[in-house]
């Protein structure tokens, strides 16, 4: 099944709901499950199957190398660590670009994420005060327990 039919039966299952209207993630789940004759199976990613990874870019590499709006080709190959790039596809070879710190260890981590990521308190605030009203009380919830995260986390 292409993207574009994929997409084009969730735009149609949207549009058979009363009033063509999703209010909150168990909305939107049905919808998917239920668009395209039912062949769809839906597995909601939750926070317990997402590995915990540690960022390990180097602050200091990172400002001497181009911006990624400005990359045309990435190539990244399995067991080394640097990011070879083109900057124009005209470009014949690659340019190699090492982005890690060097004590930093490519290792699949076995822990798992500890909590779902969150929003800023802010952007659930402004959420639950411009959309709330809009929405059937029985369709708060969602929102209104949507964690918060902080703000040193990223």
């Amino acid at each position: 099944m292409s993207a574009d039919s994929f997409h084009h039966g969730v735009e149609q299952e949207m549009k058979s709901r009363p009033g063509g209207v999703v209010y909150d993630f168990d909305d939107f789940l049905s919808v998917v499950g239920n668009s395209n004759s039912k062949k769809v199976e839906v597995v909601e990613l939750k926070h317990e199957g997402i590995r915990d990874w540690t960022d390990g870019h180097s602050a200091v590499k990172l400002k001497k190398l181009p911006k990624l709006a400005d990359l045309k080709v990435v190539q990244l190959r399995r067991g080394s660590r640097s990011m070879f790039v083109k900057i124009s596809h005209e470009e014949e070879d690659f340019t190699e670009l090492d982005f890690l710190q060097n004590k930093f260890q490519l290792k699949i981590p076995t822990t798992l994420r500890p909590q779902d990521k969150g929003i800023e308190e802010a952007k659930k605030r402004d959420i639950l005060k411009k959309l709330g009203p809009l929405m059937p009380p029985n369709r708060r919830l969602f929102w209104s327990s949507l964690h918060v995260s902080n703000t040193d986390e990223e």
